[in-house]
């Protein structure tokens, strides 16, 4: 803002008289000012009671379905023997169940080590031969295999096993060395096993080799792999090589790269071609779609045979589609887009649409940056559709074939990719005990697998286990419910909706009593929960509704903020903020809305008629009840409510409504909740004054908060160039004095002397 210094000569206060002479413009856009400030008052009120509404709505959604009542409760006769809990899916009843079996984790407990012993000593002071061995690790997830030496630590032997997947841990105060797998089952077990005779050593140098079933099945894995003479027992040293050797080749070819033919990083790059191929395809169909959606709501004549826009004003609007309403008003096009919109007269919805489908076909038709198969096919569409619906269709069609066909080779050679990584994963006992590298060639691998398949056959007759070492083989859970057994790795057994947890098995002949039941009090506290968020929503409406006038309040100017102190203006603002929805009538529309629909009955499957009164739900009513609080719902005999606490004889009636009859009542809450709920949404559909799930005209507010910013700027501009006139003739004026002053100065000086 400019510094004006004024007045000098005259003597007059300049700025005082000029505020004075253009009052009457500020005046005009304080007004236009207050009436901004208001709406937006307005508008923030509306959305935080619009959350509000939308929260309800949200719990009607829930309330629609039977989920929100299924609540169950569930005990059993023995809780030292399992654990039960029910879902909302559990069939109410009895239930018969044993525990036959409680699942274990595979474990073993190490042999005692040699006196001394700590975490840094070498397995070779525990007597392992001097080298190197191989040890492997199976689990669910695969075998790994470990390589031990003789001076590797204990500390660095369990640290390798737990790298391999297994828990594992050395207590130096019981010396011994512990072993599980990560899960309980049988599934989930482990084996412990070795490859080679140092490998074997190592294990009994640590007390862990013992006899187990996973051991059985590791050395099992590695017998499937020989071939034996016709006497079944002599190893055929040929066939087993050329057996180990067709693997390895086969799984060598599948590692290939994408040069490799029949590798599966051929297959790859196969898919990511047709990936993109199926890309532009959908693109070309899109387009397709995305045009001739655009064209027929361009042409749309709203049942009258006759388009609504002319094919000028048709060509024109398909023009302004892609740009945005920034780029529009840049270009200064916005007002003749807005005119054919409005002639065009469709929903916002449809208009959405349209828009968007013209966004889609300017985006392909961009020939500069998109491929030139994007004009070809562009020039092939809009033939088509000149020339009717039936070669569009049929353009389609054939479009349509051409993906299915792109996604048929990419699901089979998909298909064969997850074939070739399965037959790695199959045999990764074999990569894993003769790894690939450098030097390494498939002859050396072989030599490798045969050693180790060899010492596999001896090491499974050696039954020289560790001295005092242990070995719990997984076990799966196994109960009976209702005369059926059920298996699982896991002690949590889930049937029908109840989850048993197994916690130690059952004496023979011994039968546990499950019992699932309606929850009454979860039942009870979902219903109330909707009635208090229902009664604080309808209270507040109504207060806001029938609230005190603030006629004569109006937003303060920061003139009028000046000359009161801030409680003061907090309390002014407060009592105008209060009123702005007084006796507003899409707040009456809403509240109307809701209190006549949970008012009302419905019939339900026993063909009586219920409402809320019937379980006992009902209002005091206008004359009797408090302030604002004539539409609230109270349950009669609610110990927590002091207004009907003593109804019915203290007896809680929704409660018992509940235990006589659970079904009854969530048939009735559904519907009740259904039918405001639909209500609510119809209320809340989009439409040109209100966004969706909005009840109130949030788009015409602020279209009209955008006038008034517009307006306002306007009368600023008239009270700034006011001024500036204003200025410039008390400038002139003080200009003209001050040459009177000089001309005055001067003649007196002549006289005088």
């Amino acid at each position: 803002m400019a510094i004006r210094v004024s007045g000098l000569v005259s003597g007059l206060d300049t700025d005082s008289i000029v505020q004075e002479l253009v009052s009457a413009y500020s005046t005009k856009k304080d007004k236009y000012v207050k009436a901004q400030t208001k709406l937006d008052w307005k508008m923030d009120a509306w959305k935080e009671l619009n959350k509000k509404v939308n929260s309800l709505y949200k719990r009607l959604g829930n309330m629609k379905l039977s989920s929100y009542y299924n609540k169950k409760s569930t005990t059993i006769s023995d809780p030292t023997k399992a654990t039960v809990m029910a879902s909302n899916s559990a069939l109410n009843g009895t239930q018969k169940l044993t525990i036959d079996k409680v699942a274990s984790t595979g474990y073993i407990t190490g042999g005692v080590l040699k006196s001394g012993t700590t975490s840094k000593t070498t397995l070779k002071e525990l007597g392992m031969v001097d080298g190197k061995g191989t040890i492997a690790v199976t689990t669910k997830d695969g075998t790994k295999n470990i390589e031990v030496s003789s001076d590797m630590t204990v500390n660095s032997f369990v640290n390798k096993l737990k790298e391999a997947g297994v828990s594992a841990n050395y207590d130096s105060g019981n010396n011994r060395v512990y072993i599980s797998a990560k899960d309980s089952g049988v599934e989930n077990d482990f084996a412990l096993t070795a490859t080679d005779g140092n490998g074997l050593s190592a294990l009994k140098s640590m007390g862990v080799y013992v006899d187990s079933d996973a051991n059985d099945k590791a050395y099992a894995a590695w017998e499937k792999y020989a071939v034996y003479q016709a006497d079944g027992v002599t190893l055929d040293d040929a066939a087993t090589r050329a057996n180990f050797q067709s693997i390895l080749d086969t799984i060598g070819t599948y590692q290939g790269d994408a040069s490799t033919a029949g590798s599966i990083a051929e297959s790859e790059a196969a898919i990511a071609a047709e990936k993109t191929k199926l890309t532009n395809l959908q693109a070309d169909r899109n387009y397709a779609l995305a045009y001739s959606s655009m064209k027929n709501t361009l042409r749309d004549d709203g049942g009258t045979g006759t388009a609504k826009l002319t094919q000028a004003e048709q060509d024109k609007l398909e023009s302004y589609l892609w740009q945005s309403d920034e780029e529009l008003k840049e270009a200064g096009n916005y007002a003749e887009f807005e005119q054919l919109k409005n002639k065009l007269d469709i929903s916002e919805d449809d208009f959405a649409k349209l828009r968007s489908n013209g966004k889609a076909v300017a985006a392909y038709e961009d020939f500069a940056s998109n491929p030139a198969s994007n004009e070809q096919t562009a020039n092939e569409v809009k033939a088509a559709y000149a020339a009717g619906a039936d070669d569009l269709n049929a353009w389609l069609d054939a479009k349509n074939f051409s993906i299915e066909s792109t996604n048929n080779n990419i699901r089979t050679t998909q298909e064969g990719i997850a074939g070739k990584k399965e037959f790695i994963n199959q045999h990764a006992l074999l990569t894993g005990a003769a790894p690939a590298g450098d030097g390494i060639t498939t002859a050396d691998r072989v030599n490798t697998l045969m050693d180790k398949l060899t010492f596999v056959q001896q090491a499974k007759t050696d039954t020289a286990y560790s001295q005092g070492a242990t070995r719990i083989n997984g076990s799966d859970a196994e109960i009976t419910l209702n005369g059926a057994k059920y298996v699982s790795a896991s002690n949590n057994i889930t049937v029908n909706g109840v989850t048993i947890t197994a916690l130690q098995t059952t004496a023979p002949g011994e039968e546990l009593s499950i019992t699932t039941q309606a929850n009454v009090q979860g039942i009870y506290d979902s219903i109330k929960d909707f009635l208090k968020e229902y009664n604080a929503l309808i209270k507040e409406m109504d207060q806001l509704y029938n609230a005190d006038s603030a006629k004569g309040y109006e937003p303060l100017t920061d003139e009028e903020k000046e000359a009161m102190s801030d409680k003061e203006i907090e309390k002014w603002e407060e009592k105008i903020k209060g009123s702005l929805l007084r006796r507003d009538d899409t707040l009456s529309s809403v509240m109307s809305l809701m209190t006549s629909s949970m008012a009302q009955g419905f019939t339900l499957s026993d063909g009586k008629k219920y409402s809320l009164a019937s379980f006992g739900i009902k209002t005091q009513g206008y004359l009797a009840a408090a302030e604002n609080e004539g539409y609230l719902f109270h349950i009669d005999g609610d110990s927590e409510d002091e207004i009907s606490a003593g109804y019915n004889g203290g007896n809680n009636s929704l409660m018992k409504a509940i235990q006589d009859n659970p079904e009854r009542v969530q048939e009735f809450f559904q519907k009740l909740s259904d039918n405001l709920y639909e209500k609510l949404d119809k209320k809340m559909q989009s439409t040109t004054m209100n966004s969706k799930f909005s009840i109130y005209h949030d788009k015409k507010m602020q279209r009209d908060y955008d006038d008034y910013t517009k307006t306002i700027k306007k009368w600023e501009e008239k009270v700034s160039a006011m001024e500036e006139k204003y200025y410039k003739k008390f400038a002139a004026m003080e200009k003209a004095l001050s040459s009177l002053q000089s001309s005055t100065s001067a003649l007196s000086g002549l006289l005088g002397s």
